[in-house]
């Protein structure tokens, strides 16, 4: 391959002027070449104007040259700025001007992130030489004027309106199916470049074979455009699997994967910059572990009007409050009751706050105005029940977090889109123990809390005493299913 090398023509000549001596020169010197300005200039030519690391092929790129000499100075400091941001790197180099690509490539992701669009660095060149004069040898610093230096990371393609899964969980129709979109949690793709759906468990079906295609390369009706940036096995790899490693240029067979017993739905991630895919198998039945027993509960119409009653979560030193992360549909009606049966049930007749946009309604039962997630608190004081509406905010919280102990925006977990969906924490920062919680005014986040544990149950703290601890990795996330009370970290 060629190397994408565009070499700086114009020599930069007597651009340097003297920043910093080692030697008190403020005195008058009676010898005028004793002056290390006057005897030492540094010549600096930039080498390379521009570098595309998709196609370069060396291990080490030449920054520049000078007119020094090994004995004068063996180590140059050479610092980065950019335009649009306000990172900066630095690097060393020997007396020849070398880094590897891999330093320098380093120097732009922590400075731009992963995304391979072109950047425009500005490169300052520093050196502490040795002058020579009529009195001696003394230690001086030049500094170039700085050159510009045009950087692109190596990078593959990534949609950043998702990809869609196809094949015969829809009858190889080969077509664009909003329930099976996969979707990113938000910022820059590049940078978070994991991508899921949850799809239903399909009657009929032994083994699942998927692909998955950009949205970008669908037609206006549908259908196919193109499916060269299509994902699938590797060439020659038709093993079957729920996690591996994938083509995204449509180079292998269908990524295939056994159905599981009594699963329900499957949830479909994957990393489109190590292009790795994982598959997990969602059981019926719900997981959730109550440390202890809950003191309110929930039934409406998604439930059989009491075929099934949700437990909420009872809140730590304080008896009469509980919470739940619930989806709640369109027109979906419900009500609570202090144990799973009837009686001294209510909805309507409590005092309701509406602080994330449910808009209820109804005399009686509660009626869901607008579908979502919400976090619902309520207090079943007797005479003052009230029931309040709150954005689903999840946090992560402790060592693992990068506030730390405090409940910070950065430790927000992402929220689905769909019913099925999973709730996705930041990275964790630190090898440690995990600790998560919702937040509610005037209660500590420790009297919510709750943890996945190893077996993958979401254990609810509750009104109980400290959880046993799980201990994750730095970089993974967890992945919280509220729907069957389960959860993982990877």
């Amino acid at each position: 391959m060629k190397k994408i090398l565009l070499c700086g023509i114009a020599l930069v000549t007597g651009l340097m002027s003297c920043t910093e001596d080692f030697t008190d020169w403020a005195a008058p010197q009676s010898n005028t070449g004793s002056d290390p300005a006057e005897v030492l200039e540094l010549n600096l030519t930039p080498t390379v104007s521009s570098i595309d690391f998709a196609t370069y092929e060396g291990e080490t790129v030449q920054l520049f040259s000078t007119n020094l000499s090994k004995e004068q100075t063996n180590k140059y400091t050479v610092d980065f700025s950019g335009e649009d941001t306000e990172n900066t790197a630095t690097l060393t180099t020997g007396a020849d001007g070398v880094v590897t690509v891999e330093d320098l490539q380093k120097v732009v992701s922590d400075m731009y992130g992963s995304n391979p669009k072109e950047r425009t660095l500005t490169v300052n060149i520093s050196t502490i030489a040795t002058a020579t004069t009529v009195d001696g040898d003394v230690q001086v610093k030049r500094a170039a004027d700085p050159f510009t230096l045009k950087a692109k990371l190596a990078a593959p393609y990534i949609d950043e309106n998702g990809y869609y899964v196809v094949g015969n969980i829809d009858g190889w129709t080969y077509t664009r199916v909003d329930a099976y979109h996969m979707k990113n949690n938000g910022g820059d793709v590049y940078d978070n470049p994991e991508f899921t759906v949850d799809i239903d468990a399909v009657d009929g079906i032994d083994t699942y074979e998927i692909k998955m295609i950009p949205a970008a390369d669908f037609k206006d009706d549908g259908s196919v455009d193109s499916w060269a940036r299509t994902l699938t096995a590797l060439p020659g790899v038709t093993t079957k699997d729920y996690e591996g490693t994938f083509s995204n240029t449509n180079a292998g067979d269908n990524i295939k994967f056994d159905a599981t017993e009594d699963a329900e739905s499957y949830t479909i991630t994957i990393n489109a910059m190590t292009c790795t895919y994982t598959i997990e198998a969602n059981m019926g039945g719900d997981k959730s572990i109550f440390d202890t027993d809950p003191i309110l509960y929930l039934t409406g119409n998604n439930y059989g009007w009491g075929s099934t009653w949700v437990p909420l979560v009872p809140i730590h030193s304080n008896p009469t409050k509980s919470w739940r992360i619930i989806y709640l549909h369109k027109g979906e009606e419900f009500k609570f009751a202090p144990q799973a049966d009837w009686g001294d049930d209510f909805g309507m007749s409590a005092t309701i706050e509406d602080k994330a946009g449910l808009e209820p309604s109804g005399d009686n039962n509660i009626i869901v105005g607008n579908a979502g997630w919400y976090l619902i608190l309520v207090d079943n004081t007797e005479g003052a029940r009230k029931v309040t509406f709150l954005k689903p905010e999840l946090y992560l919280i402790g060592n693992t977090a990068e506030a730390g102990w405090e409940v910070a925006p950065s430790g927000l977990f992402t929220i689905p889109d769909t019913d099925k969906g999973k709730f996705v924490s930041p990275a964790f920062v630190k090898d440690d123990e995990v600790r998560m919680c919702v937040k509610f005014e005037g209660i500590d986040w420790w009297q919510t809390e709750f943890v996945v544990t190893k077996d993958g149950a979401l254990d609810y703290r509750g009104a109980g005493g400290d959880q046993a601890r799980v201990t994750v990795t730095t970089g993974q996330k967890c992945y919280l299913n509220f729907n069957n009370g389960s959860g993982s970290y990877k």
